[in-house]
């Protein structure tokens, strides 16, 4: 899943919130912007929904500060 995040100095904060949980591996390709994907017994549909759940649940504990996250999953 392609991650573009508006404020790219939230990134690293961003990058640390996934990579908490073992299951997750996240690449930098651009400055904010970022491949993220899941290990384990994920179908596509199901990787996306639950990455988006995490990133979106980030998010929200970032909104105060202005920080949006746009996903792409093309």
């Amino acid at each position: 899943m392609h991650i573009r995040v508006t404020d790219s100095a939230a990134v690293d904060n961003l990058v640390e919130f996934l990579e908490s949980r073992a299951d997750a591996i996240v690449e930098r390709v651009a400055p904010g912007e970022l491949e993220a994907s899941l290990l384990g017994s994920y179908n596509d549909d199901a990787m996306q929904m639950e990455l988006s759940l995490r990133i979106r649940a980030w998010e929200a504990a970032q909104h105060a500060k202005g920080v949006r996250v746009e996903i792409d999953v093309s």
